[in-house]
């Protein structure tokens, strides 16, 4: 464990939520198209513009990426439990990984929303203390670094903001890890 605190007992789990996962889509949308946009303007500049057709695509891109992404996100759909004695992480559409507290060196949540990530690191030798629940998805999100292995799940469409994120980390005694 991180910090070598009391363990706490009692399972918490957040789950996904439908409608903050749309909310968090449609902003990313709305900026990707944004900026899709920005660059097609500066690289095909016309003096007339054409601004009706501009806003257009802008507006059907976002709904459009918003609502196929919670159409994919609902046969797998993400959550994130903290139980006895380990941490479940479960992004969308990938398979779990069940990793033990003492397995932990580290826990952070990066990122402001709609792109806030969950990085739990654990040392390259406890890798195998890591279990991998099937559930027909791709590779839990996973990256070694140095003697590190990191963990990373997207939290925007779960139903805990990244500040009960971290709250429920300090609480585990997980704290939040500094270094990148």
């Amino acid at each position: 464990m991180v910090n070598g605190a009391a363990p706490v007992t009692g399972d918490v789990m957040f789950g996904w939520s439908p409608w903050r996962h749309w909310a968090a889509a449609t902003a990313t949308g709305f900026l990707a198209a944004v900026a899709a946009w920005t660059a097609m303007s500066l690289l095909l500049w016309e003096p007339g513009g054409r601004l009706v057709a501009n806003a257009v695509f802008v507006t059907v891109y976002t709904i459009g990426f918003a609502t196929f992404s919670l159409l994919f996100a609902r046969a797998r759909p993400a959550w994130l439990r903290f139980g006895d004695d380990w941490i479940d992480l479960a992004a969308e559409g990938r398979d779990a990984a069940v990793v033990p507290y003492p397995a932990v060196t580290g826990a952070r949540v990066r990122w402001v929303w709609p792109v806030a990530m969950l990085d739990v690191t654990v040392a390259a030798a406890d890798e195998s203390q890591v279990l991998r629940l099937h559930r027909g998805g791709r590779r839990p999100l996973r990256k070694y670094k140095a003697d590190q292995l990191r963990f990373s799940m997207p939290i925007a469409g779960l139903t805990a903001s990244p500040a009960d994120i971290r709250a429920e980390l300090h609480r585990r005694g997980l704290g939040e890890q500094r270094s990148g």
